[in-house]
């Protein structure tokens, strides 16, 4: 029997959670270096001040090992990951990350190396004076510490999005997050161009007189290690550089080559067959088999839509992981189910994809949402009219149009007003969706109330109309839940719509039922109200077995007297 395939070093999300961890810390560092720098803006005496701040917390012996610690663990997660990439990912952030990536530390070695080894050998530390006038001395440094600046915040930034931005709560900071990735790194150079003018008078009168300037920025560490002046360093620190990519890049070659030996062949039951190294995810052969393959999560286990369902396979399957195991335990998978993006098997084996990309849809959305929908916590609302079928077998058809557009009109304006969105309109009723990327949870949940109440008193006065002039009343029933739901882009061609999906969506809706099996106003999940933090005193509560749901919710019945007290 084959021996199964092992990934080196470390598991996949061990590995992802501790390059995250290690690029915040050089992140955190980067952002406090780039804001000394802002200061420069001022004055050098300003800048230096802070720079002393900043050393205190990034000199120390923790810090130190905290720094150096995160990048070394970090540069060998990438060799890591550079060692496993089996195809290249065309997509513009990946190639990025990579390329800068791999530039920064030849960008940053002579500024690192000049900042930091003098002092090792008692030499005299950093001032920003005299690193402002050695880059207006040099144009090759200069223009490498500009770069530098760039390269190090496109690529943190985009690691931090790559980490966060599928988190419910990022939503709510996207804009500010967005405002300082582009205003910090700018303040950065205006600061050190600034500076570069302040100084340039001295610094750049003539080319000759800048000539004890490496004797300044290095001292007495010269003399006492001859034979370690600055380009040997960094010469020394590129070749090691160039090695460790070099041994990598051959290693991966050798690994290549030892595994199209142990290929194994993944058919498609749709007629897809690939050929691929052991060890190859299934979404990963079929990204390399060019075969059309649906992942909203782009392959890191967040979601089921890359499922397959296994029809055939040589040999044993390895067990899912973690991560694997929770997302089909989540979706309630039968066990031949299985998640491509985390599968990778030793044996050939026939595949049956359960979610296909319709022909002629959009295969390359705008955002995440559109891509196949993000989870995230939202409000639902439900609102209907009990007697509108007694009240249309009874009108006019155009008088039906009048009648449900005027109401119409209260729900949309008090919706809008509390911060909701309407959904649909289905027939007489509304869906609307309260979300919390603006606004926490609680004043979600109080401003749907509002709504609400709004809408029933404004339909009642409504009526004082409407019984003038038709003889009706209209009689509203609103439902509404708190909780996580799947907001996507939902249809075909040029009618699909954002919308919600979930469990979540169900409840509401069968407290909009509810409402009118009690003949309340408002019928509103014990989770809202808890939420909201309101009084709710004397307020009718039942215990209520849900369509579809297995267990009892307790649900709380308003009248329109009741509600009122929130509007």
């Amino acid at each position: 029997m084959a021996k199964p395939l092992v990934r080196p070093f470390l598991p996949d999300k061990s590995a992802r959670k501790l390059a995250l961890i290690t690029g915040v810390i050089m992140f955190a560092f980067v952002s406090m270096h780039f804001l000394n720098h802002i200061v420069l803006l001022f004055s050098e005496e300003a800048a230096e001040d802070v720079l002393r701040a900043f050393k205190i917390i990034w000199r120390n012996p923790l810090g130190v090992v905290l720094l150096y610690g995160a990048f070394a663990i970090h540069f060998l997660l990438a060799l890591r990951a550079l060692y496993l990439m089996r195809h290249f990912d065309r997509r513009a952030g990946p190639v990025i990350q990579i390329i800068f990536g791999l530039s920064l530390p030849i960008l940053i070695a002579a500024h690192v190396i000049s900042a930091r080894l003098p002092v090792l050998f008692n030499g005299p530390d950093s001032h920003y004076e005299t690193v402002i006038r050695f880059m207006w001395s040099d144009d090759l440094f200069a223009t490498r510490m500009f770069a530098a600046v760039l390269v190090a915040w496109i690529h943190g930034c985009i690691g931090v999005h790559a980490a966060i931005s599928h988190r419910e709560w990022y939503q709510r900071f996207a804009k500010l997050c967005f405002a300082a990735a582009i205003i910090i790194p700018t303040l950065t150079i205006a600061g050190i161009v600034a500076s570069g003018q302040r100084v340039a008078p001295t610094a750049a009168a003539s080319r000759g007189d800048l000539s004890s300037l490496p004797q300044e920025l290095y001292g007495s560490w010269i003399a006492q290690a001859p034979n370690l002046g600055l380009s040997q360093i960094e010469y020394r620190f590129y070749s090691i550089l160039a090695l460790c990519c070099a041994f990598v890049v051959v290693a991966s070659i050798l690994r290549k080559c030892r595994e199209n030996v142990l290929e194994i062949a993944i058919t498609y039951s749709h007629g897809g067959f690939v050929r691929v190294p052991r060890g190859t995810s299934v979404l990963e052969a079929s990204h390399i088999g060019h075969v059309d393959h649906y992942s909203a999560c782009g392959g890191k286990g967040r979601c089921s839509t890359c499922r397959v369902r296994v029809l055939e396979t040589e040999g044993p399957l390895p067990p899912p992981n973690v991560v694997e195991q929770a997302t089909l335990a989540r979706i309630n998978a039968t066990p031949d189910t299985r998640l491509s993006c985390q599968l990778r098997p030793d044996y050939d084996l026939v595949v049956d994809l359960q979610l296909l990309v319709p022909s002629g849809g959009d295969r390359l959305p705008r955002n995440e949402e559109s891509s196949g929908g993000r989870e995230k916590e939202i409000l639902v609302m439900f609102s209907d009219l009990r007697n509108f079928t007694t009240i249309a077998e009874n009108s006019l058809p155009y008088d039906i149009v009048f009648l449900l557009n005027s109401y119409f009109a209260i729900l949309v304006q008090a919706i809008e007003a509390a911060g909701g969105r309407v959904d649909k309109y289905i027939g007489d009723g509304v869906m609307a969706i309260f979300d919390v990327d603006t606004r926490g949870p609680s004043e979600v949940c109080q401003r749907a109330l509002g709504a609400a109440a709004r809408i029933v008193a404004e339909t009642n006065k409504l009526n004082k109309k409407l019984r003038k002039d038709f003889a009706i009343d209209l009689e509203v029933a609103i439902g509404m839940h708190y909780g996580p739901a799947i907001v996507g882009v939902v249809g075909y061609g040029k009618v699909a719509t954002l919308t919600a999906i979930g469990d979540t969506v169900n409840v509401a809706s069968r407290l909009e039922n509810v409402a009118k099996q009690f003949n309340a106003a408002v019928a509103a999940s014990e989770t809202v109200m808890l939420l909201a933090n309101l009084p709710h005193e004397g307020v009718s509560t039942q215990r209520i077995a849900l369509k579809g749901r297995r267990l009892e919710m307790r649900v709380l019945m308003f009248s329109a007297e009741q509600i009122a007290r929130y509007r």
